[in-house]
């Protein structure tokens, strides 16, 4: 005849420490997710913010000439994104070299996103 006495399973101790250590873990693995999306979303804007002032860059080294110097200003769409540019151009102690500073920031946040420097020649 099997023995009785002995009981099998786990008590309610047990059970409850072993739920208190899978919800930390979750709430653990919930921050993590929190956090990853968070940084996608940055390196998704950095990028589209990046191809902006690409653009903004390869229109002013292709306008036909003169380039306006001085400040201009807009806001462009990318991807569903608003971004707030910046272009100024400004003659360098070289004759007939422009120097073009373009800055990208969020149109949300106004934190710069993207930024970059070229030279252009003018006739």
């Amino acid at each position: 005849m099997p023995d009785h006495t002995q009981n099998s399973g786990f008590t309610l101790v047990e059970v409850l420490a072993a739920l208190g250590v899978f919800s930390i873990s979750a709430i653990g693995l919930i921050h993590l997710s929190t956090q990853t999306s968070i940084g996608a979303r940055q390196v998704d804007m950095r990028a589209l913010a990046e191809i902006e002032a690409s653009n903004l860059m390869a229109d002013a080294l292709t306008a036909p000439p003169p380039l306006a110097t001085g400040l201009m200003a807009g806001s462009a769409d990318q991807r569903g994104r608003s971004f707030d540019w910046r272009r100024i151009a400004s003659p360098t102690q070289e004759p007939g070299l422009i120097l073009v500073d373009i800055t990208v920031s969020s149109a949300e946040s106004g934190q710069v996103l993207a930024h970059l420097q070229g030279l252009r020649t003018e006739p």
